[in-house]
């Protein structure tokens, strides 16, 4: 089979190749599937220009954690799955895994059935964003009635959060790019702002939760009150730990996504309520993966970039 491989540190169009390689079998509890496409996060492209590990992060010469594909074999003991099925997943992260090439290896544990509404590229699209926003407004615990203020409402986590949010039954507030502002309340935003307007960041009221999505970049002051919940996907300075504190804020923390089957089966529900739907920025056939870590790199994509392995599956 066709497989991407990373040769060493740099530039997507130097280090990125195809290799051949043996397609692999699934060994108990595993699941091996055909993949379709597979979507591409800024953690696949920083990992790939630095080829090392992100502290718990592991790197590896053949990439790729989102996956949506069909279910071609099972391993020993796997109940529940049979050849056919329409699966997706955020395998195996943040250990590695392998799921850009033609097939790929999944935990059983960590798949779900693709929404009936999707297409393959949006399941691809969907599983390391999903569950990242997901485990977000699980470690803020946002419940019906509140708000909800979204940094970074356009990009892939960003997005989803909207909708995952508003699926909670919260009043979201986001900051986007002023062409972007339409899109971003299609999604379920209330109030877009923009996010260079810094009057109207200043006028935001207080917020019962932050998700930042956006490195390096604290919520406007206002926002933040005694109890309001910071939760953040990029790292944060002590000082800046600190003065979200002094804010009132808590708790503030930084959570790193991580595999998990179940609450993928539970955002699979909602898509196919029609609360959730991941928005595509761009769409690269496998020969063009080096174009696909360009664009990611741009910080400009609006929703997900994704790659297409196999159209037909």
């Amino acid at each position: 089979m066709r497989s991407a491989k990373y040769s060493g540190p740099g530039p997507a169009a130097q280090v990125i190749s195809l290799i051949d390689v043996d397609a692999p079998t699934p060994g108990p509890g595993e699941v091996l599937l055909q993949v379709g496409a597979v979507g591409l996060n800024p953690v696949d492209v920083k990992i790939r220009a630095a080829a090392t590990d992100f502290g718990v992060i592991r790197y590896t010469d053949l990439p790729g954690w989102d996956v949506a594909g069909t279910v071609t074999a099972v391993g020993q003991g796997v109940e529940g799955w049979s050849v056919g099925d329409r699966a997706f997943a955020l395998a195996a992260f943040p250990a590695a895994a392998h799921t850009l090439a033609e097939y790929a290896v999944v935990a059983a544990s960590d798949i779900a059935l693709v929404p009936r509404a999707w297409s393959t590229a949006q399941a691809g699209a969907a599983p390391l964003a999903a569950l990242t926003a997901w485990q977000a407004l699980e470690a803020a615990d946002v419940r019906d009635g509140q708000r909800v203020l979204v940094l970074g409402g356009a990009g892939g986590v960003g997005h989803l959060a909207i909708q995952l949010a508003a699926a909670r039954g919260a009043t979201v507030v986001a900051t986007a790019s002023p062409a972007k502002h339409d899109l971003v309340r299609s999604w379920g935003a209330g109030e877009v702002i923009d996010y260079r307007d810094e009057q109207r960041l200043a006028e935001i009221a207080r917020v019962d939760a932050v998700i930042v999505t956006v490195d390096d970049t604290l919520p406007p002051r206002g926002a933040v009150a005694d109890g309001t919940a910071v939760i953040t996907i990029t790292g944060l300075s002590a000082a800046q730990r600190g003065q979200l504190q002094e804010w009132g804020a808590a708790p503030v923390e930084r959570i790193l996504v991580h595999a998990d089957g179940p609450q993928l089966a539970e955002i699979a529900a909602l898509a196919d309520a029609g609360r959730v739907t991941p928005h595509l920025d761009a769409t690269f056939p496998l020969n063009d993966l080096a174009a696909a870590h360009e664009r990611v790199e741009t910080g400009r994509a609006t929703g997900k970039v994704v790659v297409v392995v196999d159209p037909e599956v």
